[in-house]
């Protein structure tokens, strides 16, 4: 698959993940026979993640210009799981994006260190 069908694939992807988990949490919020309490919150935690997906597929041609594409996907999923948390508890969501930025920045710059004193592993050279 090509880079360019793979990114229209993920944003497809993407855009129908929001869709349904808006139109998962409309439909428990008008459902009888539950509690009003816990209609309340799973209605509301899945329209506040269909509504952080849908704004992230909304900024993703920008944000392609930046390079997101080219991160890891561990990295990808970290931000979104990291996004989620915070639409649903911001005061954990604030902390799990504090402790993924001050981690990125750790290993980023052991990454930096191991190269700059050349102690990463030896690359054959093609010929």
């Amino acid at each position: 698959m090509s880079n360019a069908s793979e990114r229209k694939w993920h944003r497809l992807v993407l855009a129908l993940s929001a869709a349904a988990l808006l139109i998962c949490g409309l439909i428990i919020a008008v459902l009888p026979g539950q509690d009003s309490n816990s209609r309340e919150y799973f209605s509301g935690t899945l329209i506040k993640v269909g509504i952080v997906l849908g704004v992230a597929w909304l900024a993703a041609p920008q944000i392609e210009r930046l390079g997101w594409h080219r991160l890891r996907g561990t990295l990808l999923v970290s931000l979104i799981v990291v996004l989620v948390l915070w639409a649903i508890r911001p005061r954990i969501g604030a902390w799990a994006g504090a402790l993924l930025i001050g981690g990125s920045a750790f290993f980023a710059l052991i990454g930096w260190v191991r190269n700059l004193l050349d102690l990463g592993p030896k690359q054959k050279k093609s010929t």
